[in-house]
């Protein structure tokens, strides 16, 4: 290995035009000239390159290849190889560290508009060589640079793209320093960058997005936000933003209760403006706007409602599909119980209210959502019979949710005022024994309410001097539902040559069949008189009902005639069939 002035060395160096010399002669020392000789580097290849892998002998019998560092960072050590003919011989060489300079930092643009981009970039020489592989850092007093770490490439060039805006999306603003560092040289240059400007401004949220009229028992105020960007999408800290209601159903205030006029905010650090939305007493949805300074940068909250009310006590009911099932013998026979509900002004309440569910006995839904299904909000929980049974078979199912009382609106204002008529109620609790008053036990949902007044039982179940004198209440309401048995008996029968009536019964003797019961009469002819008997039942199917009494049956008799019999039979839905026969007198 020999040096540019052909002395010889024993390691390499990046640009520094080191050369391999092989000298091919034979075995007495007599050159061989114009012969080809093979070069290859055998040991850590990956670390140096040849020039040429091939050369050919001079007169002298010497071939030439230049070598180099693969990279100018690259150190170490390495072998090379040279073969002509049939023999071949081997060097080992040294790699050493290089000296690298970068060239002046080049901008692309030295003035950048508020958040902009330019591009960057510098070469790497080493020994007067233009140098690859070398790594160059990138960075800025303000501002990011991407990548902030780069190789020079074959040409010995790093290049990378400023942008005058931070990592947390602020941007930059005045003059700002762009170094360059490789090995220990750095350059470095300035640009300039505007300072920002508002240019846009957002709706960032809302919170929540419904709220209810003054005097509602319920939430009345939202949080909203609005956030002012700078150019390039960052957040604008300092920005003169007025808010203003452009939609107003009726006393909905900024930052105060009733306050209409526009307010003037400026948005913080983050860009942000908040304030405050008071509903008023008329429902109906409402409009804010936000406007930048220039008047005609702005957005819109259009999500924001101001509903009527929650559900009222008043204006909510349930329902089952059937009351008396054939639950007393039979395990999972169900009934669905519908709720409905609506403010005090008879609007369905929003979608998503929530109504639980609570049983004496049996097993029933946790709770439903309100859905709004053809505009009416209702929505459906499942009863079904299982264990506990109580002795009697009558379960009582409470629903309930947060609402409020009813009272007379005397200034028609649909706010409850001081001086108007509330109607007071107590804690809301299940009534399983239906006395009409709470007993230890039975479950209750409490208030805290202390205040003396009257109690009650179903429908809407209210424990005695527990009010509150306040409008919010549990809304409520209770059904009995019956596990019916699957047996019949036949009470009171009376037979005569026109009629039979009976009262129909479970087995228990107190509640009715189950809903859906079939009863068939049948008349059969034991008279030699010619005449054809027949019979019809009145009602042929038992009906839902939650009283606790058996259905009166009568069944019309016609040309029967003493003596001839009629057999009524009684199919529950579960099939199970019980038949009576009577005998006409």
């Amino acid at each position: 290995m020999v040096n540019t002035a052909g002395t010889v060395v024993n390691s390499i160096s990046y640009g520094g035009g080191q050369r391999i010399k092989a000298q091919y002669a034979t075995a007495a020392g007599v050159a061989i000239p114009y012969t080809l000789v093979s070069f290859s580097i055998t040991t850590n290849a990956a670390a140096a390159s040849l020039s040429q892998t091939t050369a050919l002998t001079d007169a002298s019998g010497v071939a030439y290849v230049s070598i180099n560092p693969a990279t100018a960072a690259t150190v170490g050590a390495a072998t090379v190889k040279a073969t002509a003919g049939t023999v071949s011989t081997s060097l080992d060489f040294g790699i050493s560290a290089t000296s690298v300079s970068l060239g002046s930092l080049v901008l692309g643009s030295s003035s950048l508009s508020s958040g902009g981009t330019t591009s960057v970039g510098t070469t790497a020489t080493a020994n007067s060589a233009l140098a690859s592989g070398v790594s160059v850092a990138f960075s800025a007093t303000c501002g990011v640079l991407t990548p902030s770490i780069v190789q020079t490439d074959g040409y010995g060039v790093a290049s990378s793209s400023y942008s005058a805006i931070k990592s947390d999306g602020s941007v930059c603003s005045g003059p700002v320093t762009v170094s360059a560092v490789a090995s220990g040289s750095t350059q470095i240059n300035t640009l300039t960058v505007d300072a920002p400007v508002a240019s846009a401004v957002n709706l960032q949220s809302v919170n929540p997005t419904q709220i209810y009229v003054q005097g509602a028992g319920a939430t009345t105020q939202s949080i909203v936000t609005f956030k002012v960007l700078n150019a390039s999408g960052g957040a604008y800290s300092g920005a003169s933003v007025t808010v203003s209601l452009t939609a107003n159903p009726g006393g909905v205030g900024l930052n105060a209760s009733g306050v209409t006029t526009p307010l003037t905010l400026i948005s913080d650090s983050s860009g942000l403006v908040t304030f405050t939305v008071f509903s008023g007493t008329i429902p109906g949805p409402l409009e804010v706007k936000a406007v930048l300074a220039d008047g005609m940068t702005y957005a819109v909250s259009k999500t924001l409602t101001v509903q009527s009310g929650p559900p009222s006590q008043k204006f909510f009911s349930m329902a089952a599909d059937s009351y008396n099932i054939e639950g007393k013998n039979w395990q999972g026979t169900t009934a669905t119980l519908t709720v409905q509900a609506a403010d005090r002004t008879g609007n369905p309440v929003p979608a998503g209210t929530v109504v639980n569910f609570i049983a004496q006995g049996g097993q029933v839904s946790p709770s439903c959502t309100m859905a709004l299904i053809k505009g009416i909000a209702s929505c459906q929980a499942t009863f079904s019979s299982q264990t506990p049974r109580p002795t009697n078979m009558r379960i009582a199912v409470l629903a309930y949710t947060e609402g409020v009382k009813d009272f007379t609106d005397s200034n028609g204002n649909n706010s409850f005022d001081a001086g108007e008529t509330l109607v007071n109620m107590g804690d809301a609790y299940r009534d399983d024994n239906e006395n009409g008053a709470y007993d230890a036990g039975e479950f209750t949902v409490s208030r805290g309410g202390s205040d003396l007044c009257d109690g009650g039982g179903a429908p809407t179940p209210s424990r005695a001097d527990t009010c509150t004198g306040v409008l919010a209440t549990t809304v409520r309401r209770q059904v009995m539902l019956i596990m019916s048995g699957s047996t019949a008996l036949f009470n009171s029968a009376d037979t005569s040559s026109t009629k039979i009536s009976f009262t129909l019964t479970d087995d228990g003797g107190i509640n009715p069949m189950p809903a859906g019961t079939i009863i068939t009469p049948t008349a059969i002819d034991k008279t030699d008189n010619s005449l054809t008997c027949t019979a019809t039942a009145y009602p042929a199917t038992v009906l839902s009902t939650a009283t606790s009494e058996g259905t009166k049956v009568v069944v019309n008799l016609t040309d029967c005639a003493s003596k001839d019999q009629v057999s009524v039979v009684v199919t529950t839905p579960r099939l199970v069939v019980t038949t009576a026969i009577f005998t006409i007198p």
